[in-house]
């Protein structure tokens, strides 16, 4: 197994899964040879039964991916429909730190804090060498539930995940409008929209 293999096994290993667009841009491949090196060395772990993959083909109120999506090979779990946009925007979330230069130091899935499921918890370094914990709530079309967050820090003590802080919550949402003219949410919580675009803004 080479470099590119072991690095590739290590990503998808910790993100669960990733798109054929995912890997172009966690590895920048701009130009068109190193993108077909990426596609070989795929398809190659795919006829070694490494990885298996899907056609992936989402147009989602916003939010489209059309490349094909890889698992490792016997993953206990595959997903589809909404968790499947949560999942992708999970790993969109991991691109773009990584990109940042941003160090994972901690990269969890559908954690239950209390009596509460959120979709992400990272920990990680960003590029002060400042050490910070975040949440990601998806509800994605789902009516955000502020209520839910008001005893966060209540609920830190049960849980396994050793928390130094009281995180903030990035909640992602197709429904960002709704909510520019909100009375009252806590102040830990931030929203953007499924784009992403004013993630860093919060981090």
């Amino acid at each position: 197994m080479n470099v590119l293999e072991k690095e590739i096994l290590f990503i998808i290993s910790r993100l669960r899964c990733l798109t054929e667009n995912q890997f172009n841009k966690l590895y920048n491949y701009k130009r068109d040879s190193k993108k077909k090196t990426l596609r070989k060395t795929l398809r190659r772990m795919c006829n070694d039964y490494i990885l298996v993959k899907f056609p992936c083909n989402i147009n989602y109120r916003g939010y489209k991916e059309n490349s094909y999506l890889y698992y490792i090979n016997g993953s206990c779990e595959y997903y589809e429909g909404e968790d499947l946009i949560k999942t992708l925007i999970g790993s969109d979330i991991a691109v773009k730190l990584k990109l940042a230069n941003f160090e994972m130091v901690r990269f969890y899935r559908n954690i239950n804090i209390g009596e509460h499921n959120y979709h992400l918890y990272i920990e990680y370094i960003d590029n002060f060498y400042r050490r910070k914990q975040v949440l990601f709530d998806i509800p994605l079309n789902d009516k955000i539930d502020f209520l839910k967050y008001e005893n966060l820090q209540f609920d830190l003590g049960k849980t396994t995940i050793p928390f130094f802080m009281v995180p903030k919550i990035i909640v992602v949402t197709n429904n960002l409008s709704e909510y520019s003219d909100i009375e009252y949410k806590p102040k830990n919580v931030f929203l953007v929209d499924t784009s992403l675009h004013s993630l860093f803004k919060y981090l």
